[in-house]
């Protein structure tokens, strides 16, 4: 559960190889979510907070429609984490239609320009890989976890890749998750979202 809660890290070195040109990848039509968050509630005006929905959504939909070959990841997420962009990992038999629901905590900003993000969030609404039937949770299993986020502005070298790509630098990236263990957390005012139409993108029965 704490995997499928914290954003995934692939341990794989393959990296693609960026084009000097325009993006590596094509930018990918993301459905639309819904339903629609609480622009009003605590933090969510914060920039810190956006850029995080904004990585957590294309993470999860890297994940239903197995791949990371668009743009969109190359343009929210630092190769430095590791990640590459190759289809993720079959291991795990379950797929979320929607990033994880979350409720915003707190938001610190740092002294040196970073920013840590503390949700509580909880793994929910996710079918299988093999069939798409949803997946049927204990209690135990909808219990909500505290995470805390750190976010920083990219480097000039950053920038100047994303750049050089074609893509819009966005104000920050999420460089590391780490779970607050032996805290209790009631995620029950999250908003749980779902990509739209989203078993006409999954390829349930196909996923590598």
């Amino acid at each position: 559960m704490i995997a499928a809660l914290v954003l995934a890290a692939c341990t794989d070195d393959t990296t693609a190889e960026p084009s000097p040109t325009g993006p590596p990848y094509p930018v990918a039509d993301i459905a639309p979510l819904e339903p629609a968050l609480d622009a009003t509630a605590p933090f969510e005006d914060h920039p810190a907070v956006q850029v995080l929905r904004t990585t957590s959504m294309i993470g999860a939909w890297a994940a239903l429609t197995d791949t990371r070959e668009f743009a969109q990841f190359t343009q929210y997420f630092d190769p430095a984490r590791g990640l590459d962009h190759r289809p993720t990992h079959d291991s795990y038999q379950w797929v979320a239609t929607g990033p994880a629901p979350r409720v915003i905590l707190s938001v610190t900003d740092e002294s040196d320009g970073s920013t840590v993000v503390r949700y509580c969030s909880y793994t929910t609404d996710e079918v299988s890989k093999d069939t798409g039937e949803p997946r049927k949770y204990v209690s135990a299993q909808r219990q909500g976890l505290i995470v805390d986020t750190t976010l920083s502005p990219l480097t000039e070298a950053e920038i100047a890749r994303l750049t050089d790509l074609g893509l819009d630098p966005p104000a920050l990236w999420a460089r590391d998750n780490h779970p607050v263990y032996g805290v209790d957390c009631d995620p029950s005012a999250a908003t749980v979202q779902h990509f739209t139409d989203w078993r006409e993108h999954a390829p349930i029965g196909h996923y590598s």
